[in-house]
């Protein structure tokens, strides 16, 4: 039987000696990934070594992990959310289950130190296990170059991004992302920290040099990717559109790929001209979220419901819901714009998993979808606040947000 260990990084040296089996197991350059890990290390905004979680088995260093946190919204709602990134297993030591001992271990971590849902982008038939779920889909907008080209776009002037534009981009990310759910909340340290990574992005500015949108891209073969937009307003879009389009034609590519939710308001806007969007959903594999500690979140979500009562119920509704976790009730009761969360039985009884639950509060299922396959003791004011409560939503993370 292996004597195994399992604890957060201590000094700097363990800290390498993980880097090195991450970097190494991981990534498919390990250079690129020793930089991608270093970027971390290097004000990160939350980081701490102790995030590096490692397992020794007979004192050999055997799997590692690492912890990114992120604020996320859904709404008016703010979640803690412990990203888990980097598990790796020692090529000797695969299949003896020790990234699993870890995982387990690393999801106590995220509990004990008040986070609230946990974020993934892995393999697939592996992370079920811990009430992981496919939350997260892809999507992508194409149009082609030809189509572009016949767009008449604003003014503007075009650069490369320069450190002093963090804080323009963070308010104009903030602004656009209002509608996506489980995006992160961005701060200025988040841009500097990956600084390697936006220093590729483009600046458009009005004629007096305010900016005015941004965009990062690059070309894929015939097609040029764009993994990340913002603008300060739609009627910055065509701008937006007329500099990808010139990009695309230099590098010779005939269509142009945007990566962007339909939340978004550049989605919107494409969705006047002919084009094709493309939404992917996975099942038990890429970008998947799990509930860390139940009745925190639920008790986070109290804002965006009590948002969703102003804007879509009189201000006399009441009602309540119960739901029925792992056995444990959830009374959810709304009075006059006020809601309160118990955890003891109450009116309009449903039971959902802890799975079920992660995807209605992002809106990766829809209530109507998953209540149509259980039985469940609904009336009508509990049917309407149960649609208040799991809106249908366009749950996204944005790719140089991911770990």
């Amino acid at each position: 039987m292996s004597d195994v260990v399992i604890k957060g990084v201590d000094s700097l040296d363990e800290l390498d000696t993980a880097k090195d089996l991450m970097a190494r197991s991981h990534y498919p350059d390990y250079y690129s990934g020793l930089r991608a890990l270093n970027e971390c290390d290097r004000g990160y905004p939350d980081y701490k070594r102790e995030h590096n979680r490692v397992l020794y088995a007979n004192g050999d260093l055997a799997a590692a992990l690492r912890v990114i946190t992120h604020t996320i919204r859904i709404g008016e709602a703010r979640l803690k959310m412990g990203g888990i990134a980097c598990v790796t297993t020692a090529g000797p030591m695969r299949y003896k289950g020790y990234a699993a001992r870890l995982m387990s271990d690393s999801m106590q971590y995220l509990y004990r130190h008040g986070y609230h849902v946990s974020t993934l982008f892995g393999i697939a038939d592996f992370y079920h296990r811990w009430g992981f779920a496919s939350t997260l889909p892809e999507y992508a907008s194409l149009i082609d170059v030809r189509e572009a080209d016949a767009i008449p776009a604003a003014p503007f002037k075009l650069r490369a991004m320069k450190p002093g534009d963090a804080r323009a981009i963070q308010r104009i990310h903030t602004r656009n992302d209002t509608d996506t759910a489980c995006s992160v909340i961005r701060l200025s340290a988040h841009i500097s920290s990956l600084w390697d990574k936006w220093q590729n992005a483009q600046i458009l500015t009005d004629l007096k040099g305010k900016v005015v949108a941004y965009y990062m891209g690059g070309a894929h073969g015939a097609e040029y990717h764009v993994g990340e937009v913002g603008v300060l307003d739609y009627g910055w879009c065509s701008a937006v559109l007329h500099a990808c389009m010139k990009q695309a034609g230099s590098e010779f590519a005939s269509r142009i790929r945007f990566a962007v939710p339909p939340s978004h308001p550049f989605v919107r806007y494409l969705l006047q001209y002919r084009s094709d969007h493309e939404m992917h959903v996975a099942r038990n594999s890429d970008g998947m979220m799990a509930v860390v500690n139940l009745e925190e979140t639920l008790e986070c979500m109290i804002p965006e419901w009590e948002s969703q009562l102003v804007r879509t119920r009189p201000s006399d509704f009441a009602a309540e819901a119960t739901l029925v976790i792992k056995r444990k009730p959830y009374r959810i009761r709304a009075r006059h714009g006020v809601v309160d969360v118990a955890a003891t039985a109450g009116d309009n009884k449903i039971s959902v998993t802890a799975v079920e639950l992660i995807q209605l509060i992002t809106g990766a299922r829809h209530l109507e979808e998953m209540l149509a396959t259980k039985r469940r003791a609904l009336n009508a004011s509990g049917m309407a606040l149960l649609s208040v409560l799991f809106p249908k939503r366009t749950p996204y993370v944005w790719h140089i947000d991911r770990f």
